[in-house]
């Protein structure tokens, strides 16, 4: 009998969630928001993010995001590797860039009604290109030569999985939202390319590998 008491509450309790999630969608309690971010991080390099929050309770929820990083200071330095008359150079002198998703949790924190409220956002930035492709001359220093040999390197063991709290002040006013933020994450922009070997060495001139990269955004949000 317990038994099939159980079966029935359950088959209840499924049959009037739908009823129950509709009634607190229509007051409100589940909402989505758009957002668009840009700010600039440690690596002198530019974050640009359109992102999609779901609330499945009035101040908690999920959020996807799609990050773009375009390097705006060359921070990279072309002459990876090379001996007293010799260097391997990189023939294409691109800035560095990536694509990032962005899955977090969204936990909401009022501070003046729904008006004024802080927003943390742990999470995971995973790069969808964690292992870059990139061409290299042979140059001869001693006689500053025209390049008499190119290679073409993968990167091996580039990271995909980057840890970050997003964190920001959130001025809304009816549907939209105004968003001043920092971020603190492990990500690497140069993670890409870091293990390239090119002429039996090492790329070692990449800049170092910062603990924690902070980055400072702005930005907005429209919620429905």
């Amino acid at each position: 009998m317990k038994k099939i008491s159980r079966i029935k509450y359950t088959l209840i309790f499924v049959f009037i969630m739908p009823f129950m999630i509709n009634a607190q969608s229509a007051n409100g309690s589940f909402k989505k928001e758009f957002q668009f971010t840009l700010g600039l991080n440690s690596y002198y390099a530019l974050e640009f993010e359109p992102s999609l929050s779901y609330l499945f309770h009035k101040n908690i929820g999920v959020v996807g995001g799609v990050r773009g990083v375009q390097e705006v200071v060359e921070n990279y330095h072309y002459d990876l590797v090379g001996g007293p008359d010799y260097q391997w150079r990189a023939s294409n002198k691109k800035k560095v860039s990536s694509l990032l998703l962005r899955p977090a949790l969204f936990i909401k924190i009022p501070i003046f009604e729904d008006w004024v409220s802080i927003v943390t956002q742990p999470g995971m930035l995973v790069n969808l290109i964690p292992n870059e492709t990139l061409e290299f001359a042979y140059i001869n220093t001693n006689q500053f030569e025209f390049p008499s040999k190119f290679e073409t390197k993968k990167n091996k063991g580039g990271q995909i999985l980057f840890y970050e709290l997003k964190s920001y002040l959130s001025v809304s006013l009816d549907n939209w939202s105004f968003l001043l933020g920092y971020n603190l994450s492990t990500y690497d922009i140069y993670s890409g390319r870091r293990n390239i070997v090119i002429g039996d060495e090492l790329n070692k001139h990449l800049p170092k590998k910062k603990d924690l990269v902070h980055a400072g955004f702005i930005g907005f949000g429209y919620s429905f």
